[in-house]
């Protein structure tokens, strides 16, 4: 089959899975590691199951592992009549298995005879990519992604305040942000009750649904914990990000802490989160999950942000350009992500792809931090780690959880803040909050608008477009020029 039939790499097999824009370069690994465990529990198998068993692939250009069992994930046109589609299905024994809640044309299929093994699944979908009734098939992978992890340094909230942070002042004059525009943090939970967060969380104007304070795409929708966006594992050490669900309450202050008892505060205190649950700490996370996250956070808020990066997946893809029709009423949903704190290129997935903002960082020196990637891709950088000081911001607040188990030298003996955060996972939750203060003066920008915006008003610090795009952030030219262009 094209595409699929394994090639001899350094004495491994390759296989390639063909995504919307690139080929997928995929090799067998035949070990069993701790993150499977999202895998076996999302695809019930921590027992005995008949069938061919999970097949893991790494992917060979992010190294980041993809697990396929018995599924695949498929789109129609929407011309394609219901009996083509069965027809297609059947001819290799699929059928229909769920349909996507947010593109009624995609769904999920298995073969209920449970025949086919992972490097089959690879083969049935690069044979449904070469049929014109199909938008795109992959197997319906669990897999690994990255939440952007720093050393820490040292304290001090310069990343508003001063020439080499944001200088925030002058957008401040004109707005605090309003609670109208909505960010949504798709991450590994935020903590909903976080005194410094607690006001600013986006709660559903529809007291009926079960859909409150948003969602967890991890567990599947009739799962009792998929409307609970709060962080839930943690394993010791506490204080590290491998195991624990400490990275998404770090984002959300910094776009919207509200500063109160002395804490930190966000670029935009006005505005509101989203908190949109997409990961369980490390474990490897469905894909499925993370492109239906996406569309729903695209349905309900503003700018989504995403601090992490991960494989290139067909169903994310799509998701990121369904984000364009789903949000806002059709001026999109800006999708704010980080490039990678891998020291070198290429940008990392999903910031590369033409529907995101690749966000770039750099130090309070004014100079590109040493582990940002770089690219083409690139729109422009926000300040964050790697000179002399980290970024100050939420914590997770439960006790002795978090960055800072609550210690004075880690931000504070109450263990609310944390002053070692950082990496281009800050830069992204920085450039969001900007994006959400220029929306806040002007909320008929289409998500290209308020990228193109971004970029032009931005301080040029780089000429080289590839290291920092169009430079650093600057929130209070880009307020102002929107406030201008406003009707």
């Amino acid at each position: 089959m094209s595409g699929v039939k394994p090639t001899a790499r350094g004495g491994e097999r390759t296989y390639f899975l063909k995504a919307r824009r690139e080929r997928i370069g995929l090799t067998r690994v035949d070990i069993e590691i701790p993150a499977m465990r999202g895998a076996r529990v999302r695809f019930g198998i921590e027992g005995q199951r008949p069938g061919p068993p999970p097949v893991t692939f790494r992917e060979i250009a992010s190294g980041l592992l993809h697990v396929a069992y018995q599924e695949i994930v498929v789109r129609f046109t929407a011309v394609t009549s219901q009996k083509r589609r069965r027809d297609i299905l059947a001819d290799q024994g699929f059928e229909a298995l769920r349909i996507n809640p947010f593109v009624p044309d995609q769904m999920v299929v298995h073969d209920p005879r449970q025949k086919h093994s992972g490097e089959e699944l690879l083969e049935v979908s690069n044979r449904w990519m070469e049929l014109e009734e199909v938008v795109f098939s992959t197997p319906n992978f669990v897999s690994q992604f990255l939440r952007q992890e720093i050393p820490a340094i040292r304290p001090e909230e310069w990343h508003l305040r001063n020439r080499e942070g944001l200088d925030i002042a002058q957008a401040w004059e004109k707005t605090l942000g309003e609670p109208g525009i909505v960010v949504a943090v798709l991450d590994d939970g935020v903590d909903v009750e976080h005194p410094n967060l607690a006001d600013n969380i986006w709660k559903n104007p529809d007291t009926r649904s079960r859909d409150r304070i948003g969602r967890d795409f991890f567990v599947p929708a009739d799962h009792p914990e998929h409307f609970n966006p709060r962080p839930k594992r943690f394993t010791f050490p506490f204080h590290l990000l491998t195991g624990n669900d400490i990275h998404g309450t770090a984002c959300a202050g910094l776009i919207a802490a509200a500063g109160k008892r002395g804490g930190s505060i966000g670029v935009a205190p006005r505005c509101r989160i989203l908190p949109v649950k997409i990961f369980h700490a490390g474990d490897l996370a469905p894909c499925e999950g993370v492109a239906n996250a996406i569309r729903y956070a695209a349905a309900q808020a503003d700018i989504l942000s995403c601090s992490w990066i991960g494989g290139v997946n067909p169903d994310i893809e799509l998701a990121l350009e369904d984000a364009g029709l789903l949000g806002r009423r059709g001026r999109g949903a800006a999708i704010f992500c980080a490039a990678g704190n891998d020291h070198g290129s290429p940008v990392g997935f999903p910031a590369r792809d033409p529907n995101t903002i690749a966000v770039g960082a750099v130090t309070d020196q004014g100079k590109r931090a040493a582990y940002s990637n770089v690219g083409p891709q690139i729109a422009f950088a926000a300040p964050s780690s790697g000179g002399v000081r980290a970024v100050f911001t939420t914590d997770v607040a439960l006790e002795n959880r978090g960055f800072n188990p609550g210690e004075q030298e880690r931000g504070g003996e109450d263990g609310l803040h944390t002053n070692s955060f950082g990496g281009t996972s800050a830069a992204t939750a920085l450039a969001a909050g900007v994006g959400a203060l220029v929306l806040s003066v002007h909320p008929d920008l289409s998500r290209s608008e308020l990228r193109d915006l971004l970029k032009r008003t931005a301080d040029e610090i780089d000429l080289d477009p590839g290291v920092c795009g169009a430079g650093r952030i600057n929130p209070g030219r880009a307020v102002a020029e929107a406030e201008d262009q406003a009707p």
